[in-house]
């Protein structure tokens, strides 16, 4: 935690704006899962007994609104909307991806920026003294491994709050199934 917060501050105020989007983002997705976690009830239920879903309280009224009348009309609207909910968390979880490896990767290359230039403006008597190929073996291995570092907090982070999305949905539907789950 130390490193990270060490690393924390070097990092531009630009980039912990689009961290901060990240999270936003991650929200966002977290809530996709969510949706679509919950869709899956109501798709098994239309596919094994479509009179019993449509009988239900939010059943009847998804009926009126669509001006459904029976069971086995609903389940092609209720098939659409869990696709959509699948492909939407799931486009959600790759953008998530995406940008979650692209935002840790620039800010490495901020980082190695700030590296080289801290390292090219030192006294003259500093470069004279230490061989170039060792200075830019340390700062490429040290610049590799903080933005390892900070591409693996992220990937936590957002894994970490998906995880709790899930499992908290999973907890309503069926407490058992998710503590075993879990």
């Amino acid at each position: 935690t130390q490193l990270m917060l060490r690393l924390w501050n070097h990092v531009s105020p630009r980039r912990r704006g689009q961290f901060t989007l990240l999270l936003v983002l991650t929200v966002l997705s977290s809530f996709a899962e969510v949706v679509s976690l919950g869709a899956i009830m109501p798709f098994i239920g239309i596919l094994t007994q479509p009179e019993m879903v449509i009988s239900s309280p939010w059943g009847i009224r998804l009926a009126q609104a669509l001006g459904i009348g029976s069971g086995a009309e609903l389940v092609l609207p209720l098939t659409i909307g869990f696709a959509f909910a699948a492909l939407i968390a799931g486009g959600l979880r790759l953008l998530l991806l995406w940008v979650s490896i692209r935002l840790g990767n620039a800010a490495g290359v901020d980082l190695s920026i700030e590296v080289y230039r801290r390292t090219l403006y030192q006294a003259y008597s500093v470069h004279i003294a230490r061989s170039s190929s060792e200075i830019i073996s340390g700062i490429t291995q040290k610049v590799s491994t903080a933005t390892s570092v900070l591409i693996s907090v992220v990937a936590f982070v957002t894994s970490t709050s998906l995880f709790v999305a899930i499992m908290g949905t999973l907890l309503v539907i069926d407490p058992i199934v998710a503590i075993f789950a879990a």
